[in-house]
């Protein structure tokens, strides 16, 4: 039987994967992640020196800062989105893999305004604030969960590549 899902409920559900992507699980098992302390995107990318993010992985490849500064944007589009904007039809999205290098002041930033973008578009999936209508920001919320879970897995497998490499 298929039933209406409430707003709390769909919303406990999207934090709790938004949660798990950015930050690791918060129990002992996890829906997506790996079960380390750091799985997340967030600890993964802290675990990384500005050199390690900033190295390429082959010839033409993204950098583990490109995926990030990719994320953030991803993220910033749904923020968007969820204050009454449509800012998907305008989106650069060439342009948010345009960072593929930063020092160590840069590193820290875009960690940071990474975590602050989660931050917000939590906030406002738990408040109830303009994620639910129009389409466009609901959809863009459940893409951000899927998107994140996409470039965390890439970011995994780059950092152990680099590890392997001796960058760290």
């Amino acid at each position: 039987m298929i039933t209406d899902v409430s707003r709390e409920r769909l919303a406990r559900s999207i934090v709790a994967l938004l949660d798990e992507a950015f930050e690791g699980p918060k129990e002992k098992w996890s829906w997506f992640t790996d079960v380390d302390p750091n799985a997340g995107i967030l600890g993964v990318l802290g675990s990384l020196s500005h050199e390690a993010a900033s190295t390429r992985p082959g010839p033409d490849r993204s950098t583990i800062v490109a995926h990030a500064e990719h994320v953030r944007f991803s993220l910033s589009l749904a923020n968007r989105a969820v204050r009454g904007e449509n800012p998907y039809a305008t989106a650069n999205w060439k342009e948010s893999w345009a960072v593929q290098s930063v020092d160590e002041a840069g590193w820290e930033r875009l960690r940071e305004a990474l975590r602050q973008e989660y931050r917000a578009l939590r906030e406002a999936v738990e408040s109830g604030d303009g994620w639910l209508e129009p389409e466009e920001a609901l959809t863009g919320t459940l893409a951000n969960v899927v998107h994140v879970g996409y470039h965390l897995g890439a970011i995994r497998q780059m950092a152990r590549s680099l590890e392997g490499a001796g960058a760290r």
